[in-house]
């Protein structure tokens, strides 16, 4: 059942082109506004009891329905994960986003090409006119969001059913939006940072075994082998460095001392897209992976 959904979820993900509008969160920003408002304890604890708080009833809603509708129906309970899991992937298509960004780039449009890469960079600031940084950025944010759009969520669900994948991906928005909020916010999103740093250690540590499978193996397990302490030292950043280093160590791409070295700045599409393969072959064979443990009875 979980591998169909999946396997029917990613479809609607590929061909469904509007689902992109849904994914907003916006009721997200509406319980934390409800929160601030009403809870003198909202910042409390270190922001724990405030990060509990936003996630109670949503992560209620999804548990009550999850348990009501697998006993009730099993058709029923496919769509629901089906919705589900749509829901939480994203909140944008990485295969979308990155063709409209290349289109931008082909067509000179900078303007245009910062925004879709936006869309698709994580955690980087780059200044206007750094076409080589912003480059590396997007390609940096293909590896990442592979594991952070899709294959975390999938991996949760997996494990838990369609609340895993809410968890996961309330997890991600919160962390990702609660520091823009201000000085309030603070010590809840770094409890967000958190609990999403702990829901994506495991797979992001699949994701790369993932990269070596799909690509060099050998150079992958060097890379694991030479930087495991460093990726260890800041456990959370080092989820985002791991899969970063590994897929570029998978591609075999050369480095140097400030990231990935090409000698064509024309390259960067084919690096980028080569990346983009890369992600691909990641999530079919986590998703053999997958109907071999539904086919041994332990999915």
């Amino acid at each position: 059942m979980n591998l169909i959904a999946i396997l029917l979820s990613l479809l609607v993900e590929r061909f469904a082109p509007s689902i992109d509008e849904v994914r907003e969160y916006r009721w997200l920003q509406r319980i934390i506004d409800f929160s601030v408002k009403h809870s003198k304890i909202f910042a409390t604890g270190g922001g724990v009891l405030g990060l509990l708080l936003i996630l109670l009833v949503p992560v209620l809603i999804v548990g009550f329905l999850q348990a009501r509708i697998a006993e009730w129906n099993s058709l029923a309970y496919l769509v629901f994960s089906v919705v589900i899991l749509v829901y939480s992937f994203g909140p944008m298509n990485l295969h979308r986003q990155l063709k409209h960004y290349i289109a931008a780039c082909d067509a000179g449009n900078e303007k245009a090409a910062f925004q879709y890469a936006s869309t698709i960079i994580t955690h980087n600031k780059i200044r206007s006119g750094d076409e080589h940084g912003l480059h590396r950025a997007v390609l940096d944010g293909v590896l990442v969001g592979n594991n952070e759009r899709l294959l975390g969520v999938i991996f949760w669900f997996v494990v838990l059913g369609p609340i895993g994948a809410v968890l996961f991906r309330m997890s991600s928005v919160l962390r990702d939006d609660l520091f823009k909020e201000g000085e309030s916010f603070v010590p809840v999103a770094e409890s967000a940072r958190i609990l999403h740093g702990i829901l994506a250690w495991i797979p992001a540590r699949l994701t790369a075994v993932a990269y070596a499978l799909a690509g060099s193996f050998i150079d992958v397990f060097e890379c694991w082998r030479r930087n495991t302490s460093r990726w260890t030292h800041d456990w959370i950043t080092g989820n985002r460095r791991l899969l970063v280093e590994t897929g570029i160590s998978a591609l075999q791409f050369r480095t140097c001392r400030d990231g990935v070295e090409v000698d064509d700045p024309a390259d960067w599409h084919g690096h980028i897209d080569s990346a983009h393969r890369l992600s691909f072959r990641a999530i079919v064979i986590w998703l053999v992976v997958i109907a071999l443990l539904t086919m041994w009875g332990w999915s």
